[in-house]
């Protein structure tokens, strides 16, 4: 018994300072990582590629539009003539490919930091499509 009650005391109220402490940081790094505030921050421009894709993804799973469109294009066909049309589709159908593979890009990055091993497998599932 080489220490004393008042020693012990004191490293117990040592510890638990130390162990108080541990905890604010950990509530304060969670609550960063949960708060969309501080990535847009940090990245604006991949949460707004985030948001845009998402979007896209929610547009495209709700399809509510799907009569809508076909009638738009429908009547651009009847204004614009043939050939100017086509150029103007094509180029579209470029754009929004180009906008979704982005947004798709960014939201494999942005999961990809905060779930381990996230990367390795999107990489997994890409080489088996391909093969």
């Amino acid at each position: 018994m080489g220490q004393g009650t008042d020693q012990i005391e004191q490293e117990i109220e040592s510890q638990r300072k130390e162990l108080g402490k541990n905890l604010m940081q950990l509530e304060t790094k969670t609550k960063e990582l949960t708060d969309w505030r501080v990535h847009f921050q940090k990245r604006p421009m991949a949460m707004l590629g985030l948001a845009f894709g998402g979007g896209l993804i929610l547009a495209g799973l709700l399809g509510g539009g799907r009569r809508r469109h076909i009638s738009i294009n429908q009547n651009l066909e009847k204004a614009a003539p043939s050939p100017h049309y086509d150029q103007i589709q094509e180029t579209w159908d470029t754009v929004k490919g180009a906008l979704i593979g982005v947004a798709a890009t960014r939201v494999k990055d942005f999961v990809g930091e905060f779930i381990p091993g996230f990367q390795e497998q999107i990489r997994a599932a890409e080489t088996k499509r391909r093969a």
